[in-house]
């Protein structure tokens, strides 16, 4: 399960510019399916019925599933990655990033009643890391400072279901199961070198 959130805070707090390159995954952005639909019907009334614009299924089932969460998250880019992509080079725009595997977009995009149970889960899980993320993005702001440079931070849902919080700051990399502990290791780590 390739089920991340994440987020850049420095630039939130302290207006600097965090660009990095993006390398791996497809980045799937809004407007989605319903813009483009706008756009084809745009371009076949400039063009006439000559100038078709057809999308693949994949395309359709992608653009579906970015509306359905940039509905419900608008502060959210949303990815798909596979299982090889380096989840910590994805990010985006916006404030925050969701990057789900194909399957787990496969599952968002179903309408099929037996895909009902697990994609409400999903969803669910979903919303708790976003609940989570803002949480996250609050108590890392209160424990840096104009000093600290912050280049990522987020929530990563193991195939478990178990999440697992993770900033790099400062130059270094911190992981945990729990949000207090990591923020607890950062801030360990800002008063020994202080």
């Amino acid at each position: 399960m390739a089920n991340n959130v994440n987020g850049n805070i420095s630039s939130l707090y302290r207006g600097v510019d965090n660009s990095r390159d993006r390398v791996a995954g497809n980045k799937i952005r809004g407007p989605g399916k319903d813009t483009a639909e706008k756009k084809a019907s745009s371009v076949a009334s400039k063009f006439g019925e000559s100038a078709k614009v057809e999308f693949s299924p994949e395309v359709e089932m992608y653009g579906k599933v970015v509306d359905l969460l940039q509905k419900k998250y608008d502060n959210a880019d949303v990815f798909v990655a596979g299982p090889n992509d380096d989840l910590s080079q994805i990010g985006g725009d916006l404030e925050y990033s969701i990057i789900l595997s194909e399957d787990e977009m496969k599952l968002l995009a179903s309408d099929d009643p037996k895909d009902k149970e697990a994609k409400d889960k999903l969803m669910g899980q979903i919303d708790d890391a976003m609940n989570k993320i803002s949480d996250l993005n609050q108590k890392i702001g209160e424990n840096t400072d104009d000093k600290d440079e912050i280049s990522n931070f987020g929530i990563r849902l193991g195939k478990d279901g178990k999440i697992n919080f993770f900033a790099d700051i400062n130059g270094q990399s911190y992981t945990d199961t729990s949000m207090d502990a990591l923020v607890k290791n950062i801030v360990s780590a800002k008063t020994a070198t202080e």
